[in-house]
């Protein structure tokens, strides 16, 4: 197994500077980080199967911090992405004793850093937030960029603020635990981000065997460039109202209605696969993207992500809730599209392109199962 290398980059969006470190030992930092963020306080939220594995390195690494060694709790899943939960957190930092200068530390995969950051933004009208992703589809996208939300009833992430953590920790040997599955998801925002950077585009042929074979290697520097793609973006576009941010959404317009009409029983990352398929498709179409370019993405998500076929009850109802994706306006759908590897068109389509560009990509399922 090939050595892993750390890295460590620091950049600045919407004001609050944010310091990124993947590699061996990244837990370890917590202790010396934490205090010279503020110098208080501070309260892990976890699941409860998450920091059975993972919350004895996290407080290790925290040793030198006041870091409470009793997480607060929250479901696994999409279930911890509800008011309830949140204002349950907030109610139970407030009788712990949070105060201004004290944090949050999220230890989980998106759903948790989603709450949690929600949770810090709220709570006194703004607390630091720590994020230490424990998979990879957080360690890859959603544990940077500030974005927190809980879901409502009529779709995902329909509820929350922009609140950048100010730290992100990403260890390999957490992500060298995960399931297959949800091993296989997260590489669906790998895919995504390598689409979304020419550098990261052309790294990816000799990156795929050590991701295939989950070297450690392979996959801190798939993270460390989705993060680093990602962290370009965020810093131009913060709040998402230039324009440039809408680009991290390639494949969610289709994949977030999908997920949704599943019942979540499709992953996030599955979503996005099918997702990145259809807007793939339209991309050829609409966007002047080439066929080589199509060809060699969905050669990614079949050896990479796999996703599973859709049920017949969400491919019956997905596309009803398209119009509450929180990129539409008055005038209809915006879609994220890719005219090459590293540029892409932002472009209005209708429910009826969608659909049929799903319909097209279902055949894909043969290759995933093969």
């Amino acid at each position: 197994m090939s050595p892993v290398r750390s890295a460590r980059f620091v950049f600045r969006a919407g004001g609050a500077v944010t310091e990124v470190l993947v590699g061996g030992g990244a837990f370890r930092a917590l202790g010396t980080r934490l205090p010279r963020i503020a110098p208080g306080r501070w309260f892990a939220v976890s699941s409860r199967p998450v920091f059975r594995r993972h919350g004895e390195a996290l407080l290790r690494g925290a040793a030198g911090a006041d870091l409470d060694p009793r997480p607060l709790w929250v479901p696994d899943g999409e279930a911890a992405k509800t008011w309830p939960v949140l204002g349950r957190l907030l109610s139970e930092l407030a009788a712990r004793g949070l105060k201004r200068d004290g944090g949050i530390v999220a230890l989980g995969g998106g759903t948790v850093g989603d709450v949690a950051g929600l949770a810090a933004a709220l709570a006194l009208r703004g607390v630091p937030v720590v994020q230490a992703p424990t998979t990879l589809l957080a360690a890859a996208d959603s544990a940077l960029g500030g974005k927190t939300a809980v879901d409502l009833p009529s779709g995902k992430n329909l509820a929350g603020a922009f609140h950048m953590p100010r730290l992100v920790v990403v260890e390999p040997d957490v992500l060298s635990t995960l399931s297959l599955r949800a091993y296989r998801s997260g590489l669906a925002e790998v895919v995504k981000s390598a689409l979304l950077s020419r550098s990261f585009f052309r790294a990816m042929p000799r990156l795929l065997p050590g991701l295939l074979a989950r070297d450690r290697a392979s996959v801190a520097e798939a993270v460390r460039r989705a993060l680093a793609m990602k962290a370009a973006v965020v810093a131009a576009d913060p709040f998402e109202r230039r324009g440039r941010r809408f680009a991290l959404n390639l494949g969610h317009t289709a994949g977030h209605a999908l997920e949704s009409a599943s019942g979540y029983r499709l992953t996030h990352g599955e979503a996005v696969a099918w997702g990145l398929l259809v807007a793939l498709r339209l991309s050829v179409a609409r966007a002047g993207l080439s066929s080589g370019v199509f060809s060699t993405a969905e050669g990614w998500i079949a050896e990479l992500v796999r996703p599973p076929r859709p049920s017949v009850s969400a491919l019956g109802t997905w596309s009803a809730r398209l119009p509450a994706d929180k990129k539409s306006d008055r005038a209809g759908l915006v879609a994220v599209l890719l005219a090459a590897p590293g540029r892409v068109a932002i472009a209005r389509v209708s429910t009826k392109e969608l659909a049929a560009a799903l319909e097209a990509s279902l055949p894909s399922y043969n290759r995933f199962e093969t």
